[in-house]
C-alpha cells in the first residue's frame, strides 16, 4: 500500500522576505496626530472583503476608539479567490465572506459599522471604473477621511479602486490616505512606484495590533482554503507581512 500525499494548488506565491520593508518603513514619517479629530467620519473603501483589516484595519480601529463615525465600503463581491471553484461554490464564498467581513469589522469598530456592499464582480473592477468613481463620490460623507488602496498596488482592482476613490474624494473635497495590500509581497522598497514624499506609516499600539490580528483572523475562508486542493488565499508568509505593526498609507499631495 502506498501512501497517498494530496498536493495543493497553491494561490497565493511566495513573495519578498517579510522584512525586507522594515528598515524604510521605520525610517519615514510618523504622523504624531490622528488625521481628522473625534466624531468626524471615516470611510474606509475596500477592493475585497478583508483589504479593510489587511490595509487600514489598525488606524481605522485608532479612529473609532477615538469616537470617529466609520462607514466600510466592500467593492467586489469576493467569489474570485479560488480558481477551481464552481458556480455554486463561488456563490457560497460571497456569503461566507459577508459574515466574515461582519465578523471582521466588529472587531475594529468598537461599536460596529454597517458595511455596504457594492457587489462588483470579483476581478472585473476594470470594466466599471466610471461606475465606482460616480459611486464613490455619492457614498463619501460631508467631510472626513478616505482610506482607500493605493492605486499603484500590483492588484488590477486595487488600482482600479485606488484610481476611482483618488478621482471621487478629489471632487467631494476629501482628505484622502491610500493604503498598499500587496507592496510588500511584489515591490521592491527602491521601485519608482514608490513616493517617498508621500509615504507615511502608523505604528500600532499592542491592543490596535491585537484587534487588526482578530479582524483578520476573522476572514476565515482566506486563511483556510474550503476548497480540497487549494491552499488559502492568505498563508502564513502573507500574514507575516501584516504583523509588525507597521501600516503605511500614501497621503497624495493636493494639487
Amino acid at each position: 500500500m502506498t501512501d497517498q500525499i494530496q498536493v495543493h494548488t497553491e494561490v497565493t506565491a511566495r513573495g519578498l522576505p517579510a522584512n525586507l520593508w522594515r528598515p524604510k518603513l521605520e525610517a519615514a514619517p510618523t504622523p504624531r496626530l490622528l488625521p481628522i479629530v473625534a466624531g468626524r467620519p471615516v470611510t474606509v473603501i475596500a477592493p475585497h472583503p478583508d483589504d479593510e483589516s489587511l490595509g487600514a484595519g489598525g488606524l481605522l480601529h485608532r479612529l473609532t476608539t477615538a469616537g470617529c463615525t466609520p462607514t466600510v465600503v466592500i467593492v467586489t463581491d469576493g467569489a474570485a479567490g479560488y480558481p477551481g471553484a464552481g458556480p455554486m461554490q463561488r456563490r457560497d464564498l460571497v456569503r461566507t465572506r459577508r459574515r466574515e467581513t461582519w465578523a471582521a469589522i466588529r472587531q475594529l469598530c468598537q461599536k460596529g459599522a454597517q458595511p455596504i456592499f457594492l457587489d462588483i464582480p470579483d476581478g472585473e473592477a476594470t470594466a466599471h471604473e466610471d461606475e465606482l468613481t460616480d459611486r464613490f463620490t455619492d457614498l463619501l460623507p460631508a467631510d472626513g477621511l478616505v482610506l482607500a488602496p493605493w492605486p499603484d498596488d500590483p492588484h488590477p482592482d486595487h488600482q482600479v479602486v485606488g484610481r476611482a476613490a483618488r478621482i471621487a474624494s478629489a471632487r467631494a473635497g476629501r482628505e484622502l490616505w491610500q493604503y498598499p495590500i500587496w507592496m510588500r509581497h511584489s515591490i521592491q522598497p527602491d521601485d519608482p512606484r514608490v513616493d517617498d514624499a508621500t509615504l507615511t506609516v502608523v505604528c500600532l499600539s499592542a491592543a490596535e495590533r491585537q484587534a487588526k490580528r482578530r479582524a483578520i483572523l476573522a476572514h476565515k475562508s482566506q486563511i483556510h482554503s474550503p476548497f480540497s486542493g487549494y491552499g488559502p488565499v492568505l498563508p502564513d508568509h502573507v500574514l507575516e507581512l501584516f504583523a509588525d505593526g507597521l501600516e503605511p498609507f500614501f497621503v497624495p499631495r493636493i494639487p
